[in-house]
């Protein structure tokens, strides 16, 4: 027992919080620390294609982490990074010579669903690779890390081949996608509603039911939804467990809360049992792995914290 609250410990103390947590003043941070900071960096053509890069204190060149914001694909934005417990974790990576950047990108719609916001996210990570002497960055030390929606945009770069497109005219997107780390905080195993389906016995009824709620909620065509949530052709570009091999980077997944009856598509998506399927296809294709789902008994025997994880691929 005294292990278990240990270990609990250390696993809560490594998360990065995704709660409502106040913003505090990064401007007074900035000016206490002397970090150098770019604030509100275009990287494409769209409004929300901004960023803030927080540069660590080196004449060397630094490993980068990119922060992707959750939000269930229809809101949230760069600034949740700047919630107090979140800054001081940000804090620590920049104390050990790794800056860190927190982007925003466009939304879910019914054109091409979250297709948008993954390229976004691809997108990114591609434009500060290509400005790495600027930022004064390693590009080929670059971690991803997000919460819920921005778990998935990452684990969707991180376990995809290499996408770069050697032949564009755009010098940005010859950038290479490939990565030295992932960080996923409730995380999904898949974008693919039937494996959510499956992963915990769920009535189809019911899920047709919760995921046209959040298809509503979210201001979309139910009617469009319902026919694309199933597409295999849409399935094949989002989803990304099947893509998972022995090439991919090392991972690191924390999922809240016990497997029971999800209430809606947030419930679903952050259900531990998608670590649990994360960790058993890692094992499977040797890739290094630390996963915690205390609610199901998941606790790594490494008790690796998640700063610990960045730090020691980064650096």
């Amino acid at each position: 027992m005294r292990l278990f609250i240990y270990i609990s410990i250390i696993v809560f103390n490594s998360l990065i919080v995704y709660s409502q947590n106040k913003n505090i003043n990064i401007d007074s941070i900035i000016s206490v620390n002397e970090y150098q900071v770019f604030k509100d960096v275009t990287y494409g053509d769209n409004e929300r294609n901004t960023l803030d890069i927080w540069l660590a204190k080196s004449e060397n060149e630094t490993p980068l982490l990119i922060f992707i914001h959750g939000g269930g694909f229809v809101g949230g934005n760069k600034e949740s990074a700047y919630r107090k417990n979140n800054i001081k974790r940000f804090l620590k990576l920049l104390e050990n010579n790794i800056s860190f950047a927190t982007i925003n990108y466009r939304f879910m719609n019914n054109d091409d669903g979250i297709l948008s916001s993954l390229n976004d996210a691809k997108m990114a990570l591609q434009f500060l690779r290509y400005n790495n002497k600027k930022f004064n960055i390693n590009k080929t030390k670059i971690g991803l890390m997000g919460s819920s929606a921005g778990a998935t945009s990452s684990l969707w770069i991180g376990f995809s081949d290499d996408m770069s497109d050697k032949n564009s005219d755009d010098p940005i997107l010859r950038e290479s996608t490939r990565v030295s780390c992932l960080v996923g905080v409730a995380a999904a195993h898949s974008m693919n509603l039937e494996r959510w389906r499956d992963m915990i016995g769920l009535d189809q009824d019911y899920l047709d039911e919760i995921s046209r709620k959040y298809t509503k909620g979210a201001g979309l065509d139910v009617d469009v939804w319902e026919k694309k949530t199933y597409d295999e052709e849409y399935l094949d570009k989002i989803d990304f467990f099947k893509k998972m091999d022995s090439n991919d980077p090392p991972f690191f997944i924390v999922n809240f809360g016990k497997n029971k009856k999800p209430k809606n598509i947030a419930d679903f998506h952050h259900n531990p049992m998608h670590a649990k399927l994360l960790k058993q296809r890692g094992d499977e294709m040797n890739i290094n792995n630390v996963v915690y789902a205390l609610g199901i008994g998941i606790v790594d025997k490494s008790n690796m914290s998640m700063i610990q994880f960045i730090i020691q691929n980064l650096n």
